[in-house]
C-alpha cells in the first residue's frame, strides 16, 4: 500500500487541471471560447487618444517630471524622518531614559 497517497494526489491534480480548462459547453448565453483563443476580440472597441502638439507634449512631460521630483523628495524626507525618530528612540532605550 505504499504510494497510494501519491496516486491519490496525482488523480486530484489531474481533476483540478481538467476543471481549469475552458469547457465546450455554452454558458451565459454565449460562448467565450472564441474570445479566449483569439488575439483580438471580435467586438472590441478601438481606443482613441487626444492629439496634442509637440510643444504641449513637452509641457505635459515637464509638469509630470516636476511632480515626480517633488514626490521623490517628499518621500525621502519622510523616510529620513522615520529613521531618525527610530534611532532617537533606540538611543533613549539604550540610555535607560525610557
Amino acid at each position: 500500500m505504499s504510494g497510494a497517497g501519491h496516486v491519490a494526489d496525482m488523480n486530484n491534480r489531474l481533476n483540478r487541471n481538467r476543471a481549469l480548462k475552458p469547457s465546450n459547453r455554452v454558458r451565459f448565453k454565449e460562448s467565450n471560447r472564441d474570445t479566449i483563443y483569439t488575439d483580438v476580440a471580435p467586438n472590441a472597441t478601438k481606443l482613441s487618444f487626444k492629439e496634442v502638439s509637440a510643444t504641449e507634449l513637452k509641457k505635459i512631460k515637464h509638469h509630470i517630471r516636476i511632480r515626480a521630483k517633488k514626490d521623490r523628495s517628499r518621500n525621502l524626507i519622510v523616510f529620513i524622518g522615520i529613521v531618525l525618530a527610530l534611532l532617537f528612540f533606540i538611543f533613549l532605550i539604550l540610555q535607560g531614559l525610557l
